[in-house]
């Protein structure tokens, strides 16, 4: 199939608009709540470019993942290896395993197209449409698996199944706070909470790193 754009410096500024359309469009009604015929008529361009580039309406979902997740998961990597300590008896420090993987991806959302980022990977996280997790998921699993392995090294005194439900409270509240959906500040409307996005990032993950790592740290149930 012919290039829709003969001048690759035109050809770039079409994919680049497409990605930034969807991207934008995704994260404020879901991915199932946008059609490519929107994506295609807010962005200028015709189907036949979406068709191109991407093939799929998924194609353009994992496009924007891989866009974004690469450079944050290679600082994951590199903090993560840094926490494994050199005596293999040693434990490596639970919070600081804990920054290493939920810092990168706080710290994203102090921009505004970060923040749209992480509204968007929070909403995906909990799509239905499997296709869509195996997406999400995937470009997160490498440095993800890594993330566990080494927390149970660091937590020897939990089950696996222990480990397991700690786990998922680790998760949830990192993605909650990602998104910041507003469900909190509605409950709780005298606190004056500032947004992630433009508050202070490190005072919010210095407090979410206190309270998991408490409860990772928490005696094993009976």
């Amino acid at each position: 199939m012919p290039s829709p754009a003969a001048d690759p410096a035109e050809s770039a500024s079409t994919r680049d608009r497409i990605v930034d359309v969807a991207e934008r469009l995704f994260a404020e009604h879901g991915y199932n709540g946008v059609s490519l015929r929107t994506i295609t008529a807010t962005a200028g361009v015709n189907m036949a470019a979406v068709h191109y580039y991407f093939r799929t309406k998924e194609g353009l979902l994992r496009a924007i993942f891989e866009a974004r997740v690469g450079r944050m998961n290679d600082e994951r990597h590199a903090l993560l290896q840094a926490c494994v300590p050199a005596d293999p008896q040693a434990r490596p420090e639970v919070r600081a395993v804990l920054e290493a993987f939920i810092g990168p991806g706080m710290r994203v959302g102090q921009t505004e197209e970060g923040a749209r980022f992480n509204r968007l990977s929070a909403i995906c996280s909990v799509e239905p449409d499997p296709a869509v997790k195996n997406i999400v998921f995937g470009v997160h699993d490498d440095v993800g698996r890594l993330f566990v392995d080494i927390l149970a090294r660091a937590c020897p005194h939990l089950t696996r199944d222990e480990l397991y439900l700690r786990l998922q409270c680790v998760f949830g509240s990192m993605m909650y706070i990602r998104a910041d959906n507003g469900r909190v500040a509605r409950l709780m409307p005298d606190v004056r909470a500032t947004p992630v996005s433009v508050a202070s990032v490190d005072l919010t993950l210095s407090r979410l790193l206190d309270f998991l790592a408490a409860g990772l740290a928490a005696p094993a149930a009976g």
